[in-house]
């Protein structure tokens, strides 16, 4: 009966979450703005789910071949994406936000974080405690890089991952680093620390299982042991370095998947492919360089917070981020082909093979301790992860411009904060990131605040004399991507479909007096019919050879010189 319950309860937030887009999509149009109704928490109380396992070739088939010939028949999603017309995400808000969930907690965007906080990142502690025996429970036996969990002398238990040979601080640095911004940006990760530890310090537990280079499965052996580390990066004192990963909390329930929902979970009632929080990942993936996105990679836990039970989803191994790829330097194609790609190959077959793209003439790892990791070629609406990923291949420019303005909410500081948690031993090698993820940063930026209008912030002011004014940050200006001269605005004010007053251009400016708006359209508006004031407002910069798309803010006046409030923004695609 209950499960019953959770499915009607489901479908019916399914098809009210698909509803808002069009509800939002048609105000553009229309002149009228519907609130749409409030996305219900995803935390609440619920039975544990089952493990959920996980088959990396299946998967990696499922993404590249299956999917992808499935979507080449979806005619009615061709037809949505030639027009212009795309599905949006369903987990917006009525100013085009994503609210705290299971997924996502707002963070560095709305309330920018101390470099103290960019630092500790999900932190607790301080990392493993060294002052006893780290005794191992388990081998790492899957995946490309060596590595065993431990259980300190507090008893808390780490994932250990080493360094390649040859690229001392290369995964580990990268780890680290995009935990903390991609802790920043809102997603849940894992507590990963950077420590150095005398290897003689590891005992092995009596009954640890250890698939030896013959495939055999028996228990882990000293040797065992002293063969893994020697495949390892040695410091010169013989300690090592390496990336602890501390235990999420909860029961382990298996990965997440970037489409549909989780059937045994309740709270899940909004498909992957279009959480907002999900597709705009696309474009901070692309800043971090972030290719290993399948859903091997991510978890989820059935944890217990507030009193109530739920799954909480993380994002996790992050050795594949900046330049590292976990096991070797990332190769110069990783950030621009996936692994099986049909572009690729039918270019090549027309080419005949002849056209040298320009990532093949790219110079080779100039620090090892930072693999390849560059700006020169970085596009960020091209980057592809090794697999197709159904939640980035979703993404529209409104989710892209959601994910930009967390990835330019980043300060120069807080990168350098962030980058300094790695404790690479070479200062060049230090600065040449710092510098690459910000001129990353910057492209970014570039790129979706001239393709979707970067007004934002909006607020309500009121002067001495009862006059208001709609306020707003230009966030193009705000992060110095352009500059106050060479740049202006137009708006104009509309009712039912009505110009009220206007257009008016204007050079720069923070602000738009509304006493422009004639008084007889100074009345409450009626929520059914969505009779909002509509402030339609465009930018252009010097070189710009027109405006930009609109934002449109909507107000609800309660009359003449009783004031304003804003219910909702929205934006041309």
């Amino acid at each position: 009966m209950r499960k019953n319950k959770f499915k009607h309860f489901r479908l019916s937030i399914l098809l009210t979450a698909t509803f808002i887009p069009i509800i939002l999509g048609g105000c553009a149009s229309s002149g009228h703005f519907h609130i749409p109704p409030p996305i219900p928490d995803d935390r609440r109380d619920i039975p544990e789910p089952e493990y959920r396992d996980y088959n990396l070739l299946a998967d990696g088939f499922e993404q590249s071949f299956t999917r992808q010939g499935k979507q080449a028949f979806d005619f009615a999603r061709q037809l949505r994406f030639l027009t212009g017309n795309p599905k949006q995400a369903f987990n917006f808000n009525a100013f085009g936000e994503v609210n705290n969930s299971s997924w996502f907690t707002n963070r560095n965007a709305f309330k920018q974080l101390s470099t103290a906080e960019i630092k500790r990142g999900p932190n607790t502690l301080s990392g493993p405690d060294t002052s006893g025996a780290w005794l191992i429970t388990r081998a790492k036996t899957e995946g490309v890089t060596p590595g065993f969990t431990i259980k300190d002398p507090r008893g808390d238990k780490y994932v250990i991952k080493f360094d390649p040979p040859g690229y001392p601080e290369m995964a580990t640095g990268a780890e680290v680093i995009s935990t903390k911004l991609f802790y920043a940006c809102g997603y849940n990760t894992p507590e990963n620390y950077i420590t150095v530890f005398d290897p003689r310090k590891l005992k092995i537990d009596d009954d640890v299982e250890f698939t030896d280079e013959d495939g055999e499965e028996r228990l882990m052996t000293d040797e065992d042991l002293r063969k893994v580390l020697s495949k390892v990066q040695h410091r010169p004192d013989g300690k090592l370095r390496a990336l602890a990963s501390k235990y999420i909390k909860g029961i382990p329930k298996g990965p997440f998947h970037y489409l549909d929902t989780r059937d045994d979970d309740p709270n899940d009632f909004i498909p992957h492919e279009h959480r907002r929080e999900l597709r705009g990942l696309h474009v901070i993936c692309a800043w971090l360089s972030h290719f290993d996105t399948k859903a091997g990679n991510s978890f989820d836990s059935y944890a217990t917070e507030n009193g109530k039970s739920y799954i909480k989803h993380y994002l996790m191994d992050f050795g594949s981020t900046l330049g590292s790829a976990a096991h070797s330097p990332q190769a110069p194609y990783i950030p621009f082909v996936y692994d099986v790609d049909f572009d690729i190959t039918f270019a090549n077959l027309v080419t005949l093979g002849l056209y040298v793209r320009p990532w093949e003439k790219l110079d080779g790892v100039k620090y090892p301790s930072i693999g390849l990791y560059e700006s020169s070629l970085f596009k960020p609406h091209e980057y592809r992860p090794n697999t197709p990923n159904p939640a980035f291949e979703n993404m529209t420019d409104l989710d892209g411009y959601w994910a930009a303005k967390i990835v330019m909410s980043f300060t120069d500081r807080q990168i350098r904060a962030a980058v300094t948690t790695a404790q690479y031993s070479n200062p060049e090698a230090e600065a040449y990131l710092i510098k690459t993820i910000i001129e990353r940063r910057n492209i970014v930026g570039r790129h979706w605040f001239k393709k979707i209008n970067p007004l934002d912030k909006f607020r309500l002011e009121e002067n001495a004399d009862g006059e208001f004014s709609l306020a707003f940050v230009d966030l193009g200006i705000h992060v110095a991507l352009w500059s106050t001269e060479g740049t202006e605005y137009r708006y104009e004010f509309r009712r039912d479909n009505k110009i009220l007053a206007g257009p008016v251009e204007t050079g720069y400016t923070n602000a738009i007096p509304l006493s422009a708006i004639p008084e007889k359209y100074l009345y409450p508006a009626d929520p059914a019919t969505g009779d909002y004031i509509e402030t339609r407002i465009y930018v252009k910069r010097d070189g710009w050879d027109k405006w930009s798309k609109w934002v449109k803010v909507w107000l609800d006046s309660y009359g003449s010189g009783a004031g304003f409030t804003i219910v909702g923004v929205s934006r041309e695609e």
